[in-house]
């Protein structure tokens, strides 16, 4: 089993959301932060895409280990939480250490999601950031929730959550990933305990990279 490191962490952290920055003074992760990024709160997406285009209206941006599907979004809802998919990235070259302690480079996809409750109520328990990912190269895999950002939990009425999820792939070839589909899990408990108005809810959604 590969292990991440705190410093490659961030500096994957980083790259994913920098990268489509086309502002230069945009809020860096801070420096001092030995864990993952924590997830933004109520804050406004305000990146512009600076990349180049590409065939079949895909986007990267050049010397980025990273490759950008900008137009590779989705949306799915429950009890009035959106959770929305704005992007798809997927990289060949993602940097780790394995379990020698040498950096390495790995496969991985990532996906940045906003998370956000117009209810007047709160969501008891959201796992995005627990994500099962499956490829259309064969691939299954779980989310990383240690460079992931946290999306889940509670979410109270108002509440705005944005990161991104990461997930290392086993067999590579992440550029070869023609589309992706997304699982994970909602629930909703009755705030005066009855719980026959409890609900639960499996999300799916799947996204086309490549069209």
């Amino acid at each position: 089993m590969k292990k991440i490191y705190p410093i490659l962490a961030i500096c994957i952290a980083v790259l994913f959301l920098a990268a489509c920055a086309g502002n230069e003074g945009k809020e860096e992760l801070d420096a001092n932060d030995n864990e993952k990024a924590e997830a933004k709160v109520d804050e406004s997406d305000t990146e512009q895409a600076s990349a180049a285009e590409k065939d079949g209206g895909d986007s990267a941006k050049e010397g980025n280990v990273w490759t950008y599907y900008e137009e590779a979004d989705a949306k799915d809802t429950f009890e009035d939480v959106t959770f929305n998919i704005q992007k798809v990235a997927v990289s060949d070259e993602a940097p780790m250490m394995d379990d020698n302690g040498e950096e390495v480079t790995s496969s991985a996809v990532g996906v940045k999601m906003q998370v956000e409750n117009e209810s007047d109520s709160k969501l008891y328990s959201t796992y995005p950031d627990q994500m099962t990912l499956v490829t259309s190269t064969g691939e299954q895999v779980e989310a990383d929730m240690w460079v992931s950002d946290d999306l889940g939990g509670e979410i109270h009425e108002g509440v705005i959550k944005e990161g991104q999820i990461i997930f290392y792939l086993e067999r590579g070839h992440a550029a070869d990933i023609e589309w992706v589909k997304l699982t994970w899990s909602s629930s909703y408990e009755d705030p005066d305990g009855n719980y026959e108005n409890d609900k639960y809810h499996d999300h799916e959604v799947k996204i086309d990279l490549k069209n």
